[in-house]
């Protein structure tokens, strides 16, 4: 039975509000991370300040359950962030912009874009992982076995390799992923023309500035354009799963009777 372009268009805006609710699930579950990061440092900081330094001291007050727990708990979270974010995007955004472009013609560009831009970013980005890993395994290995001395100059190379490999293919996954978001950008764009609700040009304009200050965030004495860039980040997609939702509303809602026809 064919599927009615009003019924590919209730489906893309259906898993464009799933997708950005998961988005908003995964930048509260990292800021909590972030949230146990300084609770951590604190723990370390006062430890150390409380105790004479000495040469071990730093790793055995890293090694404390007070600072451990924290630790332990942010690596949760971040796996737990990261997770939800693969979810919202190639479970739910990837193919809701597809279903729009069955709906719309004008979606046909910003899909393509998503569709080849984020997932070629999560391959490059696990083949950069794995490079690195590759580069890094055989000295980490050496130190834990001791069971041979450590050949510094073939060891080093090895790294060095695997770690420019892994900053090679880092960098195309970086420029994979905005390729992506350039398409959910036209997306939202598109969407607030199309569907008239002004929700989704909001949210895009919150999303480029989002994505924009973690560029800044790289610079010296710029640790605020980070925080500022999640909080850009965490509105835009609140302000996405709106308008999703008062579009699809207004999608599912019963045509206006015609006007009363004119007596003669």
């Amino acid at each position: 039975m064919p599927v009615s372009p009003q019924e590919h268009l209730a489906s893309g805006l259906s898993s464009l509000r799933k997708a950005a609710t998961l988005n908003i699930a995964s930048q509260l579950v990292g800021f909590a991370a972030l949230a146990f990061v300084v609770i951590a440092l604190f723990s370390l900081v006062a430890a150390l300040v409380a105790a004479p330094a000495r040469p071990a001291r730093l790793v055995e007050e890293l090694l404390r359950p007070g600072v451990l727990a924290p630790l332990a708990v942010v690596l949760v979270l971040l796996l737990a962030s990261a997770v939800l974010g693969l979810l919202a995007t190639f479970a739910f955004l990837v193919p809701g912009v597809g279903r729009l472009a069955k709906w719309s013609g004008a979606f046909e560009t910003p899909a393509k874009l998503v569709k080849w831009g984020y997932w070629s970013a999560l391959i490059l980005g696990a083949l950069a992982l794995l490079a690195g890993a590759a580069g890094f395994a055989p000295i980490i290995q050496a130190v834990m076995e001791s069971a041979r001395p450590l050949e510094s100059r073939s060891f080093a190379l090895q790294a060095v390799a695997g770690l420019l490999a892994a900053l090679a293919l880092a960098a195309l996954a970086g420029i994979a992923n905005l390729i992506g978001f350039a398409g959910l950008v036209m997306a939202l764009f598109e969407l607030s023309s199309q569907t008239k609700v002004d929700g989704f040009k909001v949210a895009a304009i919150l999303l480029i500035l989002g994505f924009a200050l973690n560029f800044a965030a790289l610079l010296p004495y710029a640790y605020w354009a980070g925080m500022l860039a999640g909080a850009m980040t965490l509105i835009g997609w609140i302000f996405a799963r709106d308008a999703a939702g008062k579009a699809l509303a207004a999608a599912a809602a019963p045509p206006p009777p015609p006007p009363p026809s004119a007596s003669t």
